[in-house]
């Protein structure tokens, strides 16, 4: 008997969705205002990471949410069409947050995934750029511990 090999469509929208977001990397090489965006990133993807670790240590695993691939799938395809780069950025956020459990905060984990994003650097566009970066780090570390308390309140309530 074959084995196929069977992708979720979270991790699927996750890859498309990356990709398309590419821009990410030339936004923060050249802009002073985007320059630790990809620090705010690796920090904002933490809890995603660390959720993986804990449930790959024989915890249950988390209950999919292909909702949210889809609509990052939309706002993608929305972002293709209007050329508009800050939905292809939200679109990864939504992706992200498609593979990471619920927990206690998930809502204010995902709207500071702004931390990350060049749209942030826009809105502080009156701030010089060390400003910028320190707010950028500050709202990846706000989000990243909100996080990481989340799923420890969340891994407590799961039953054993």
């Amino acid at each position: 008997m074959k084995r196929r090999f069977n992708l979720p469509v979270e991790w699927a929208v996750l890859c498309f969705c990356a990709w398309q977001a590419a821009d990410l990397a030339i936004a923060w090489r050249h802009s002073p205002f985007d320059a630790v965006g990809w620090v705010a990133l690796v920090i904002w993807l933490i809890p995603s990471l660390a959720s993986r670790l804990w449930w790959c240590r024989g915890n249950a695993l988390p209950r999919r949410r292909p909702l949210l691939a889809w609509l990052a799938l939309g706002a993608c395809l929305a972002g293709i069409v209007t050329d508009m780069h800050f939905l292809k950025h939200c679109s990864f956020a939504l992706a992200c947050a498609a593979i990471t459990p619920a927990f206690p905060g998930f809502c204010l984990w995902f709207i500071l995934a702004l931390a990350w994003m060049p749209a942030l650097g826009w809105l502080l566009g009156g701030v010089r750029p060390l400003g910028v970066v320190l707010v950028r780090v500050a709202l990846a570390l706000v989000a990243a511990l909100t996080a990481l308390i989340g799923l420890r309140r969340g891994l407590r309530k799961l039953p054993k």
